[in-house]
């Protein structure tokens, strides 16, 4: 694909939103792109119009087959002597449907209700999630979806690119770029990575990586007790408290698809310890579940759920452990069966 310099900055943007995408996309284009980008203050704005198109486009394209013909033909701008801004209009003046609503449109499509913000970052920013996870794009290529009640603070430089998770938990998938490592930190911890898919998740009391793809190494930032692990694809690393010592970093083997479920608008559970199920659950629900009953911290729990229906699962939860539940407030308490004691609504 060749960039047809002559268009204007829309399809220039629908150049770069194709280019970075491609599987042949290499650092000389990335490169490019980031000049393009800080050219004029403009190109922002067009190339988040652009990526917010393709994401409707392609995100909805085993729906509608006229979508995934638009796609197919935007992602051949630079072969066209038309202008990509005309074919959109002449479709879209035979389609009942905006694009604007199909983007939209496409979100529910897939089940997960994310606040996309494509828009390329500029240097050093914050961003966070509160009641949705949300999606964004680095201007880099790399990509970050952010849980929920989760924050960032993203820094791109010149000979390297980082990420501070100050709390809550991220997925990234990372550009390659070898000659600026990509890293996040996390309390004490950094995880340092040139091409690949991970997770970070900062709690109050832990850091915990797990890898889906490619490589990781995870370093201690205490200069007074350095230590290091590299992860392979299928492994995480749980780090308790400061992680100034060795024994405080525990790994194992764990399956990247349920550790990252989240991603999937699900919450996949396979013999995970009730209190653990709990933490999670309560973290994309105001109605929070506790246990009344510390002993019912170590049952554990196999299933797939939906975030933010606490009610809903702990009735699922009577049904197959040795509990019932107490209403109080805005708590759902967990009782064993031969222990449920105090007022509110019973099951």
């Amino acid at each position: 694909m060749k960039k047809n310099t002559t268009v204007g900055t829309p399809e220039e943007a629908a150049y770069w939103c194709a280019r970075l995408c491609a599987p042949d996309c290499t650092d000389r284009d990335r490169a490019d792109f980031e000049r393009w980008l800080r050219a004029d203050p403009s190109h922002a704005d067009a190339f988040a119009a652009a990526q917010l198109l393709s994401d409707g486009v392609g995100l909805l394209a085993d729906v509608d087959p006229r979508l995934r013909a638009l796609a197919d033909e935007a992602y051949a701008i630079g072969d066209s002597d038309v202008p990509l801004t005309q074919r959109l209009r002449h479709q879209h003046r035979r389609w009942s449907m905006p694009l604007a609503l199909a983007a939209t449109l496409a979100v529910a499509v897939v089940g997960l209700k994310l606040a996309s913000e494509p828009r390329p970052l500029t240097p050093t920013e914050h961003y966070s999630a509160s009641t949705a996870p949300r999606q964004l794009m680095l201007a880099d290529g790399s990509r970050v979806l952010l849980d929920v009640d989760s924050q960032i603070r993203v820094a791109l430089e010149s000979n390297a690119r980082r990420v501070e998770l100050m709390h809550g938990r991220a997925l990234f998938t990372v550009a390659h770029d070898r000659n600026r490592p990509f890293s996040v930190t996390a309390g004490d911890s950094k995880t340092t990575a040139l091409g690949t898919v991970f997770q970070v998740q900062r709690d109050a009391d832990a850091v915990t990586v797990t890898l889906s793809e490619g490589s990781v190494a995870v370093t201690s930032l205490a200069t007074d007790a350095m230590h290091s692990e590299k992860l392979a694809p299928g492994e995480q690393i749980r780090i308790d408290g400061p992680s100034r010592s060795a024994a405080a970093w525990n790994k194992k083997a764990v399956d990247p698809e349920i550790a990252t479920s989240w991603t999937h608008g699900r919450l996949v559970f396979r013999s995970t310890p009730l209190a653990e199920a709990i933490a999670e659950m309560n973290r994309y629900s105001d109605r929070k579940l506790a246990l009344a009953d510390s002993d019912l911290a170590d049952l554990t729990v196999s299933g797939n759920f939906i975030p933010g229906e606490n009610l809903m699962i702990a009735s699922a939860f009577t049904s197959v452990l040795p509990i019932r539940t107490v209403e109080v407030g805005n708590e759902i308490l967990l009782f064993r069966r031969h222990d449920v004691q105090g007022s509110g609504s019973g099951r």
